[in-house]
Parts: structure tokens; C-alpha cells; sequence
């Protein structure tokens, strides 16, 4: 049964795929209202004025006109907490001239909610995603759902950045969140599908190489078990950066 309605969902995702209706949302004064595709609406929970005030205004000096950080870059990495504490990305990249926007512990809404200041100032020639606490314990969306906004997100790319490619890195493993693993494996299929069928759209494995045969790489986290140590940040560079070079 459940090979069956993971079956299900994955031919919703190919159909989505096709669809031409992106969501969209309407704020409230606490949360926010979203239309998905095929009509459906999904009641947010989360508050976006009040969320990581702080980050989102450092982004916000870095896109604005006479800031000091390069308005034409290589490569923007927008994401949450696993991009924002990359602390060696601008080393680990280089040559590529590159801007890090992860901020907080940011869903794929808080991205969409925030793309006019996280995205929309900077002129780029790739974009690396990366989010996955739409997948947590404290969040019930369903993954249909996430995948939707995922594809809300690469429209928008390709609409404001037409000669840009968007890059997805799948959903990590980890400790923490080790019951999490078979959602983020069906989003993770999802997204992966959805790049193999869509130009301008790539996908990124990172999961395979933080596997062990025994279960997710502990050597990779930090003491939270959820978040990477320099070791796990080497990993993602060395999987990374040869896609943004090629």
C-alpha cells in the first residue's frame, strides 16, 4: 500500500510538472494562505514578518544600490541554515565569484515570501538551492505540497533570469532527523524527476556520499547532529563545485 501511494504522488509530481498555474499566496496579519496547483489551498503556519528579522536585513544591505558586495556574480546560494553556515563557501568556490543568502532556518515559503530580497536585487549566471525544514517534526505539509513551491520557485527563476541555471541540492540526511528520511527520499525523487524533465534545471545528489552502509555518516555533523562540521562542508564542495564550473 504504501509503494502504491508513494506511486500516486509521484505521478501527481510529473503532472504538476506540466501544469502551467504556479502557487501563489495571500498574507494575512499572521501567516499566509496558499493557492497550489489543482486548486487546493494550504493555510500556512508560520508568521513571515517575524521570522529571522535580523538575517533578512543583512540581505537586504547586500542588495542594495552602492553596497559594497558585487552586484554581477558567478554563482548566488539561497537557502537555509546548511547555506548561512557555510562559513568557507567564498574560499571553498573560488575562483567563482559567489554570494551566500541562506539565512535562518528557512522553508522553501520563507524563500518565496522573501525572493524580492533574497534573489531579485542580484544579477547572477547560477543559482544554488538548498532547504529542507519543510521537512521536520514540527512540520505536517505534505510533500506534493513542498514540491509545488520547489516549482513555484525555478518558474520564477526562469521568468526574471532567462539565461540562468537553478540548481537543487537534495534534501540532506542526517541524524537528527533520521525519521525524516523516507519524506525527504520522496521529495528528493520528486525534485530530481522534475530537473531530468525541465531545462535550465539541474539536480544535485549530495545523499549518496553522506550514506554509509550503516546508516547516515555521523563524522559529517557537528554535536547538534543535524548541522555539517568542516568535513561534511569539504564533502559538499568537492560534489558541488565541479557542477558550477563545468
Amino acid at each position: 500500500m504504501k509503494n502504491n501511494y508513494r506511486a500516486i504522488f509521484l505521478v501527481i509530481s510529473l503532472q504538476m510538472s506540466c501544469l502551467c498555474l504556479f502557487a501563489q499566496f495571500r498574507e494575512t496579519d499572521t501567516t499566509a494562505i496558499w493557492q497550489i496547483a489543482y486548486n487546493e489551498t494550504f493555510r500556512d503556519n508560520l508568521n513571515y514578518k517575524k521570522r529571522f528579522p535580523d538575517e533578512i536585513r543583512v540581505i537586504k544591505e547586500k542588495g542594495k544600490t552602492g553596497s559594497e558586495m558585487p552586484k554581477e556574480i558567478d554563482v548566488l546560494f539561497v537557502g537555509s541554515s546548511s547555506f548561512r553556515g557555510w562559513r568557507s563557501v567564498y574560499q571553498d568556490m573560488s575562483p567563482l565569484n559567489v554570494i551566500n543568502n541562506g539565512f535562518g532556518g528557512a522553508t522553501i515559503r520563507d524563500i518565496l515570501y522573501h525572493y524580492n530580497v533574497v534573489v531579485k536585487p542580484f544579477k547572477f549566471k547560477k543559482v544554488v538551492l538548498y532547504v529542507e525544514n519543510d521537512i521536520s517534526p514540527s512540520q505536517t505539509i505534505k510533500e506534493y505540497i513542498i514540491f509545488d513551491l520547489f516549482r513555484t520557485f525555478a518558474k520564477k527563476i526562469a521568468d526574471d533570469y532567462p539565461e540562468a541555471t537553478l540548481y537543487i541540492v537534495s534534501l540532506k540526511p542526517s541524524i537528527k532527523r533520521a525519521d525524516m528520511l523516507e519524506r525527504q527520499t520522496f521529495l528528493n525523487r520528486m525534485l530530481k524527476d522534475y530537473a531530468d524533465n525541465m531545462s535550465g534545471v539541474e539536480y544535485i545528489d549530495v545523499v549518496s556520499k553522506m550514506m554509509t552502509p550503516q546508516g547516515v555518516d555521523p563524522t559529517l555533523f557537528i554535536g547538534d547532529k543535524l548541522h555539517m562540521n568542516a568535513k561534511g562542508y569539504q564533502l559538499w564542495t568537492e560534489i558541488i563545485k565541479p557542477r558550477l564550473i563545468k
